[in-house]
């Protein structure tokens, strides 16, 4: 199995640990993003925020490992309003992810909607939380009798 898919694999299974742990406590925020591969998550109950990347692994195991980016974070909306809400994630001074609800968040590689885009660095991926969560568009049209 090539290591791109073991990631998505390995995120898909963290997304859903992370999800089903959040929602006895708080929400968690994911974001993903290509090119390089990387997942940002964050746990509004705990403040930390992780990256995972399948440029992480544990040498001995070569096992995906989250690495802890900041923690204390909060998430809060921004003043800034551009058609849509915006928010921000801030750990202390250090602004971590500039978040934007637009409804068309994209991973860059796949047919899922994000309900957000999520802005890291020079890096856009797509957002999504614990209460809204993404969709697959192909999905949802066929849902709807609709043939892509």
């Amino acid at each position: 199995m090539g290591k791109k898919r073991l990631f998505a694999r390995t995120l898909a299974g963290a997304a859903g640990f992370m999800l089903a742990a959040g929602d006895a406590a708080a929400g968690v925020l994911t974001c993903r993003f290509t090119e390089p591969f990387f997942v940002i998550a964050f746990d509004s109950a705990t403040g930390v925020v992780t990256l995972t990347s399948p440029d992480e692994s544990d040498p001995a195991t070569g096992k995906i490992v989250p690495r802890i980016i900041a923690e204390g974070a909060k998430l809060s909306r921004s003043g800034a309003w551009v058609g849509y809400p915006t928010l921000t994630l801030d750990a202390g001074a250090e602004r971590i992810l500039d978040i934007r609800l637009t409804g068309q968040g994209s991973d860059g590689m796949s047919e899922t909607v994000f309900p957000m885009e999520g802005v890291y660095g020079a890096h856009v991926g797509g957002c999504e939380a614990t209460k809204a969560p993404a969709y697959d568009l192909f999905e949802l049209y066929r849902d709807l009798g609709i043939e892509p």
